[in-house]
C-alpha cells in the first residue's frame, strides 16, 4: 500500500512540475512582451512626444504673428488634442503595464521555485511494457501545463481589456454646449449671472425652514460660491494651516467627500497680505462634470475626479497680492484657466491654461497688469468662445484654444475685483467707485484702435466687489453699501439708482424677469428686472452670506457663513 502511495506522489509531483514549467515559460514570454511594449512607450515619451511638442510650440508662435488664421488655429487645436490623447494613453499604459509586469514576474518566480522544489528524481528503469503508458502520462502532463499557462495568459488579457480606460469616441473633454445647462463656474454659464431655468424658487424662510430642503455644515471658512453639476455641489474652505475641497449630494445635502490640498512649507506664507473679508478660500472652484479644480490664496491648486480621487496638484508659490489672491477659476473644453495677476509692476502676471486631466501647462500668456482680484470668464461671442479679462488698465480678450491675445483696451484703473460680462455685443467692465465702460467685441476692428472700441462710459458710483449684471436690455450695478443702479445698455444712460440700506458682497443674478440680490445679512431681495425699481419680496435666511448663490432647475444653493443651504420643493 505504501508503494502505491509513493507512486501517486511521484505522479502528482510530475504533474505539478510540468505545470510549473509551463507557467514559467508562458509568464516569461509574456513578461518579455510587456517589457518591449513599455520600452516602446518610454521611447515615444522621451523622443517622439518632445518633437511633436516642439512642433506645436512653433505653430503657436506662428499663430501669434497671424492671429486671424483660423486654419492654423484649428491645426493647433487638433495637434494639441492628439498630443493629450497620446499622453493620457501612455500614462495609463505605463501604470497598468507596470502592474501587470510585476504580477507576471511574481508568477514566474513562484513557478520556478515550485518547479525546483517538486522536480521529480531520475526515473528508474521501467519494464518495456510500461514505456507507452509513461509516454502517454508525460504528454498528458505537458498538455495540462500549457493549458494552465494559456488560461493564465487569457485571464491576464481579460483583466487588461476589462480595466482599459473608456476612451470616448469624441474629445476627452466636456463640451461647452453641455456646460450651458450647468452652474459649473463662478456666476454660472459665461460668468454672466443669468439663471436660465424653467423653475427657480422665489419664497423661503430660514426661521421656519419653509422651502428649505436641507442645510449642511461647512467645515472650513470661505467666501467662494458653490458650483453645481447635476447631482453634485462643490465648494472649498481654508485656513492658514488647512485647505479643503468639499462635495455634497444635491438631493440630501450629505457630504460625499472632503479632500485636502497640500500646503508646501514656505515661510512667506506667514507674511501673506490676507484681509479678513477675503480669507484663504475666496476663489470659486470649477467643474466640468468629470473633475473639480480649486485654487487657494496661497497659489495652491488641486484637481480631483468628481468621486474624490486626486488627479494632480500644482503650487505656483505665494502670490504678491494686496488684500489676498481671490480670482476664481474658469474652464474651456480641455483646460482649466487661471488668471494669475500678481505683483505690482506688471511683470509677473500671466494667464495660464492647465490640462484638466494631468495639470500640464497647455499654454501660458504674459499679462501686462499688476495684481488684481477679477476672475476670467469664457463666453461665446459671435459664435466663438473667448476669454474675457479685466485688470488695471486693460480689458483683454484671448483665444481659449491657444492663449493668443486678440485685442486689448486701455479703459479702467484701480484695484479691479468685479468680473466683466458680455451682453448685446458689448463687454461691460467696472472701474471701482468711478465708472462703467462698454467695449465693442467686433474682432474685425483694428487691434490697436482702442478708442473706436470704447462705445460709451458712464461716470457714476460703481462697485468695488460685486460684478455687473445684464439681461441684454438693461445693465445693473450693485455697490457694497447697497446702491443699486440701472443703465440702458445701448447708450449707458442711467435709469435709476436706489439705496437698499444694506450691504452686499454677493454679485446679483437675473432669473427670468426678476433680479435676485443677496445681502450680507442673508436677505434675498427679489426685484423686477425692468427700468424702474420695483421690489417683489424679501426672503430671510437668518445667516450671514458673502458668496454669490448658485442655481439649478428648481433649486437655489446659498453658502452661508457656516452652512450650505438648498432651497426648493421636495420631489
Amino acid at each position: 500500500m505504501s508503494i502505491e502511495i509513493k507512486q501517486q506522489e511521484k505522479q502528482s509531483n510530475g504533474v505539478g512540475y510540468q505545470s510549473a514549467i509551463g507557467v514559467a515559460v508562458v509568464t516569461a514570454v509574456f513578461s518579455i512582451f510587456i517589457i518591449l511594449l513599455l520600452g516602446l512607450n518610454v521611447y515615444h515619451t522621451k523622443v517622439t512626444d518632445p518633437v511633436r511638442m516642439a512642433e506645436l510650440e512653433k505653430m503657436k508662435e506662428q499663430a501669434k504673428a497671424y492671429p486671424a488664421d483660423q486654419i492654423l488655429a484649428q491645426e493647433i487645436q487638433q495637434l494639441d488634442t492628439q498630443l493629450r490623447r497620446d499622453q493620457f494613453a501612455r500614462l495609463y499604459f505605463l501604470e497598468r503595464g507596470t502592474i501587470l509586469l510585476i504580477v507576471t514576474l511574481v508568477l514566474f518566480t513562484g513557478s520556478v521555485i515550485w518547479a525546483k522544489s517538486h522536480r521529480p528524481g531520475l526515473p528508474r528503469p521501467a519494464p518495456q511494457g510500461d514505456l507507452k503508458t509513461q509516454q502517454i502520462q508525460h504528454a498528458s502532463r505537458t498538455r495540462l501545463a500549457f493549458i494552465f499557462g494559456l488560461v493564465l495568459l487569457c485571464a491576464g488579457a481579460l483583466f487588461w481589456i476589462m480595466h482599459a480606460p473608456q476612451m470616448p469616441a469624441g474629445p476627452l473633454y466636456t463640451s461647452m454646449d453641455h456646460a450651458q445647462s450647468q452652474w459649473s463656474a463662478f456666476r454660472g454659464p459665461g460668468g454672466l449671472g443669468i439663471a436660465e431655468f424653467d423653475t427657480v424658487p422665489d419664497t423661503w424662510d430660514g426661521k421656519t425652514s419653509e422651502t428649505i430642503l436641507w442645510k449642511s455644515p461647512i467645515l472650513l471658512p470661505g467666501h467662494n460660491s458653490p458650483v453645481v453639476w447635476e447631482d453634485r455641489i462643490f465648494l472649498t474652505g481654508a485656513t492658514q494651516d488647512k485647505q479643503q475641497v468639499y462635495c455634497y449630494d444635491t438631493q440630501t445635502g450629505k457630504l460625499l467627500w472632503q479632500r485636502d490640498v497640500s500646503i508646501p512649507v514656505n515661510p512667506a506664507r506667514d507674511d501673506m497680505d490676507i484681509m479678513e473679508d477675503t480669507g484663504y478660500a475666496a476663489n470659486t472652484a470649477v467643474t466640468d462634470g468629470k473633475r473639480v479644480c480649486a485654487i487657494f490664496a496661497g497659489g495652491d491648486v488641486g484637481c480631483f475626479t468628481v468621486e474624490g480621487q486626486l488627479l494632480w496638484e500644482k503650487h505656483f508659490g505665494i502670490p504678491e497680492s494686496m488684500y489676498g489672491y481671490a480670482a476664481s477659476l474658469t474652464w474651456f473644453e480641455n483646460v482649466v484657466i487661471i488668471q494669475w495677476d500678481v505683483g505690482y509692476e506688471g511683470e509677473e502676471s500671466k494667464l495660464i491654461a492647465l490640462d484638466w486631466q494631468t495639470g500640464d501647462t497647455v499654454w501660458e500668456t504674459k499679462r501686462p497688469v499688476p495684481n488684481s482680484w477679477s476672475s476670467p470668464t469664457v463666453v461665446k461671442i459671435d459664435g466663438q468662445y473667448r476669454i474675457v479679462t479685466t485688470a488695471s488698465p486693460f480689458v483683454i480678450v484671448y483665444d481659449p484654444k491657444t492663449g493668443i491675445e486678440l485685442y486689448r483696451v486701455d479703459c479702467v484703473y484701480g484695484d479691479m475685483a468685479a468680473t466683466p460680462i458680455v451682453a448685446g455685443g458689448k463687454i461691460f467692465t467696472i472701474e471701482p467707485y468711478n465708472k462703467l465702460v462698454a467695449v465693442d467685441v467686433d474682432e474685425s476692428l483694428p487691434r490697436d484702435d482702442e478708442q473706436t472700441r470704447i462705445l460709451w462710459e458712464n461716470d457714476s458710483e460703481m462697485p468695488d466687489i460685486c460684478s455687473p449684471l445684464s439681461n441684454g436690455q438693461y445693465i445693473w450695478t450693485l455697490t457694497t453699501p447697497g446702491n443699486l443702479s440701472c443703465f440702458d445698455i445701448t447708450d449707458g444712460s442711467k435709469l435709476y439708482t436706489q439705496s437698499l440700506k444694506m450691504t452686499f458682497q454677493a454679485s446679483p443674478t437675473v432669473v427670468g424677469q426678476r433680479l435676485y440680490l443677496l445681502s450680507e445679512k442673508g436677505t434675498m431681495l427679489l426685484l423686477e428686472a425692468g427700468p424702474e425699481y420695483k421690489e417683489i419680496r424679501r426672503n430671510e435666511l437668518g445667516e450671514k452670506c458673502f458668496a454669490s448663490p448658485a442655481f439649478q432647475d428648481g433649486r437655489v444653493y446659498i453658502r452661508g457663513d457656516e452652512n450650505l443651504y438648498a432651497i426648493g420643493k421636495s420631489e
